[in-house]
């Protein structure tokens, strides 16, 4: 098989629905499948799933989300988790029964057009390659799929970015939004939620890490070792997906945070990179190995960070330098509490769980 599509999915059902309902107008001559992965979902999703499928006694709180049979043509695999794991167990376990050369990653709240598996691939030259494809948000994800923005025709897009909300505006300027169509970005800036890995790399890698259950970190782990088995990165504009999340900045800062707080102590051992990467030293005191600012460590200690994502949440846009330091104030925040409440310094242990 020429490659699966992988999608974990928790109590998002219609979203998901809308992800699948995307996915039945893909145009490839390849042969695939999609694996769906339910981390324990409690809302109707397994019911929703077998229904659109064609299970006519499949009933559940989400029948009004698809008709019968809707998705009896999608080469659709279920694995149904039954107890709630996070997305990187779900991952795994979509990934256990995977049939495809190329994984292609997509999360159930992205839609995508008809050519992108075909955009995606046609960058993913050999298996060392590595394609992360676009993601934005949607302005309207309620509404119809809009093949115009799905092309990113100029139009279309002025429309999308005069809707969205200043610090989604923001978002979509960091990471591997800041770099070119077909050109090599960081592997620190992997993300799985629309992005092509050859299965052979995959196996090198190993699978994701379990222990990473929260907000982020399993994408950045993945990323790193992805790297250090020999991947290289590059970003592909034209392999589009739209993001349905209308997730607000104090959401955003509250998982950067918890990220900070519980993921990245565990990512830093592991890649001790990201330390100077993520310039989490401006925060961290000497005896940490740290290097602090005494204006970063007074603005995380009057609660700043908190301020500037109230003055968003009042309508107020903070611009680029306020924006970066909120969202540093946030997670780096969080990165120095954990580590003055455990008083350790990394061992730089790069021997992550397979």
């Amino acid at each position: 098989m020429d490659f699966s599509i992988i999608i974990p999915s928790y109590n998002d059902g219609p979203l998901l629905a809308r992800c699948l309902g995307s996915l039945c107008h893909l145009q490839t001559p390849r042969t695939w499948e999609v694996v769906v992965a339910l981390d324990g979902s409690c809302d109707g999703s397994l019911e929703m799933v077998r229904r659109g499928l064609g299970d006519t006694e499949a009933h559940g709180l989400l029948d009004h989300a698809v008709a019968p049979d809707q998705w009896r043509d999608l080469p659709l695999v279920l694995v149904d988790l039954q107890v709630n794991k996070g997305r990187s167990a779900a991952r795994n376990a979509a990934l256990r029964v995977a049939r495809g050369k190329w994984l292609l990653f997509l999360d159930a709240d992205l839609r995508v057009g008809p050519r992108w598996a075909e955009d995606l691939l046609r960058l993913a030259t050999e298996p060392e390659q590595v394609v992360v494809g676009e993601m934005v948000y949607e302005a309207a994800p309620d509404g119809p799929l809009d093949a115009a923005l799905l092309e990113a025709e100029p139009a279309a897009e002025r429309r999308r970015l005069a809707a969205l909300r200043p610090h989604q505006r923001y978002l979509e300027t960091r990471g591997p939004w800041k770099y070119r169509h077909g050109g090599p970005m960081p592997a620190r800036y992997f993300y799985t939620c629309n992005s092509a890995v050859h299965s052979t790399l995959m196996d090198a890698a190993g699978l994701f890490d379990e222990e990473l259950r929260g907000w982020g970190g399993e994408d950045t782990d993945m990323g790193l070792r992805l790297e250090a088995a020999g991947a290289r990165m590059v970003y592909c504009r034209e392999a589009r997906a739209l993001h349905a999340q209308e997730r607000s900045f104090t959401a955003h800062c509250a998982n950067l945070a918890r990220m900070g707080r519980e993921a990245l102590p565990r990512l830093v051992e592991r890649h001790p990179l990201l330390l100077d990467a993520m310039q989490l030293p401006r925060l961290l005191p000497r005896r940490l190995g740290g290097q602090a600012q005494w204006f970063l460590v007074a603005a995380h200690g009057l609660g700043l960070g908190r301020a500037l994502v109230l003055l968003d949440a009042m309508g107020l846009p903070l611009g680029e330098r306020l924006y970066n330091l909120a969202v540093f104030l946030h997670y780096a925040g969080a990165y120095r509490q954990a580590r003055l409440d455990t008083g350790a310094t990394p061992s730089h242990d790069n021997n992550p769980a397979q």
